[in-house]
């Protein structure tokens, strides 16, 4: 999944109102849409507080880091929903899962307003291992 780190490092969490806001995105998706999905591969919708940082080419952190939420996942990509606008073309993030703390690094395909927030939309580099596998 990445490059894993010997030390656990915790991520602030987000303001209330951003997590609030993506849990009820996720429940209006999950009650929305009952067809077959659309997409290629598996998507896993979730809440997960993330520290993002913006990434220089070689994917180090190029400035302060950024509270997060993402919303879906997929093998290839990201949905991270954020409360400032960014212009950020590559994007390293810091993932805490239990038994696993990861970097993860993806360019930032779409970039819009969703609600009172923003949404990147993720492309994971392919130097970085899948996040979900193809199974779910």
């Amino acid at each position: 999944m990445g490059r894993a780190t010997d030390t656990p490092v915790l991520s602030p969490e987000p303001s209330p109102l951003l997590l609030a806001f993506v849990k009820r995105q996720i429940s209006q998706a999950e009650l929305a849409y009952a067809g077959q999905e659309r997409r290629a591969g598996f998507r896993q919708l979730l809440a997960k507080p993330v520290l993002a940082y913006p990434a220089d080419d070689r994917f180090s952190p190029r400035g302060p880091s950024h509270v997060m939420v993402i919303r879906d996942v997929s093998p290839r990509g990201l949905a991270l929903v954020h409360e400032e606008q960014l212009n950020w073309p590559l994007v390293l993030l810091r993932i805490s899962l239990p038994e696993i703390e990861a970097l993860v690094g993806a360019v930032v395909r779409r970039s819009q307003p969703v609600g009172p927030f923003y949404l990147m939309g993720c492309e994971i580099h392919s130097q970085f291992d899948n996040l979900v596998s193809a199974e779910g």
